[in-house]
């Protein structure tokens, strides 16, 4: 009898991420934002996902793992939309619901995104997570920068681009050495031994909590480095811990305008995006990353960011009416969130938060004539 033989896992396959979203809600009766838990109608989430109760913020949104960049953006936008109960028919009559608020900051609890990052075909040892934990670490402040999306502190706007990480690094994800992991679960990378349901992971806890396709970039990014670190590369960057930890606060400060190292080289983030991106080529090359994401991509490259795009969509409610500025903005998220959860783009989002959006009509990502995109 002839023997039957697996598929080989694409090599792209074989490094699977999970994703987990805390979120502040807004109240859809009088669009007020809070910590109240939202959730979605019963009997509505799929097998390896789970809506749940975050003790400090309120709301978890947990991902079922993803193998590819492509099945990530569809799933993902699929179970957040399932916060949305009134697209969902019913005999009960709810109107009194919560729909998720995707920042990392508004009173004053933090809202993140942690990744969970595994190995397909085999479990996740301390060593490998360790070697694994030894590419990413370098980079942190970089992903720093770009999953900046906490301008706003306490209910005010600051000229901050993620409050979250400057002041809650001290608590909740405290910095390593490079090479240094652990199980504490308070640190910034985390080895998560797994159990009979869960596979081991090495956790990245530096993201604010976020829309969607911005979770997805940086899982690209954190893919791309994982992927390399796969084919038994060596790592793009190296800093001293010194310059490791000013950087951290510079991203953080800063966002997209900061100054990080790269190999002992202080630059622009868009420049030292450019030389990820060139350094990791192949890696991009191997994934199938889809239009709307390379568009992200774009935009992260021309500053635009989460923390960006809050902050003017912020700035221009309270300009219009300083005494009813966060209703005004809550109740433009949640019609934005509805479109952009129901299959259209970042721009419609923007434009229902009357926020400007840039163009990347002639942004090119990594070298002007071997952009990875093309």
């Amino acid at each position: 009898m002839a023997m039957i033989r697996s598929p080989r896992t694409p090599f792209h396959q074989r490094i699977i991420i999970g994703v987990e979203i805390e979120t502040y809600s807004i109240n859809v009766s009088d669009h007020k934002i809070g910590r109240r838990l939202s959730r979605p109608r019963p009997g509505l989430s799929e097998s390896g996902e789970r809506f749940s109760r975050d003790a400090s913020i309120g709301s978890e949104y947990n991902s079922r793992p993803f193998t590819t960049v492509r099945e990530s953006l569809f799933l993902l936008k699929a179970g957040l939309r399932k916060y949305l109960r009134g697209l969902y028919r019913s005999r009960e009559d709810d109107q009194d619901y919560r729909v998720p608020l995707f920042v990392g900051g508004w009173t004053n609890r933090f809202a993140g995104t942690h990744m969970h990052i595994s190995v397909a075909n085999r479990k996740l040892s301390k060593q490998e997570a360790t070697a694994l934990s030894w590419h990413i670490h370098d980079h942190l402040p970089f992903f720093i920068a770009i999953g900046a999306n906490s301008p706003i502190w306490d209910k005010q706007v600051t000229g901050k681009a993620s409050n979250r990480f400057l002041r809650g690094s001290g608590t909740y994800f405290t910095p390593v050495r490079r090479g240094e992991l652990t199980s504490v679960d308070t640190r910034e990378l985390v080895f998560s031994p797994g159990r009979k349901t869960k596979p081991g992971t090495l956790e990245i806890r530096v993201f604010d909590s976020n829309l969607p396709e911005y979770v997805v970039a940086n899982l690209c990014l954190v893919k791309a480095v994982c992927l390399r670190w796969l084919r038994g590369k060596s790592a793009t960057n190296r800093m001293s811990h010194a310059d490791y930890l000013v950087a951290r606060q510079e991203a953080a400060s800063k966002g997209m305008k900061a100054k990080l190292p790269w190999k002992r080289e202080w630059i622009p983030v868009k420049d030292y995006f450019d030389r990820f991106l060139w350094e990791h080529r192949e890696e991009f090359d191997a994934m199938d990353i889809p239009e709307e994401i390379y568009e992200v991509l774009r935009l992260l490259k021309r500053g635009y960011n989460g923390s960006r795009l809050i902050h003017d969509a912020v700035a221009l409610a309270k300009k219009e009416h300083p005494q009813t500025w966060q209703r005004r903005f809550a109740k433009r998220y949640r019609t934005g969130l509805s479109h952009l959860l129901s299959g259209n783009t970042l721009q419609d989002f923007s434009q229902e938060l009357l926020a400007p959006f840039p163009s990347t009509e002639r942004v090119w990502l990594g070298r002007k004539r071997g952009s990875i995109d093309e």
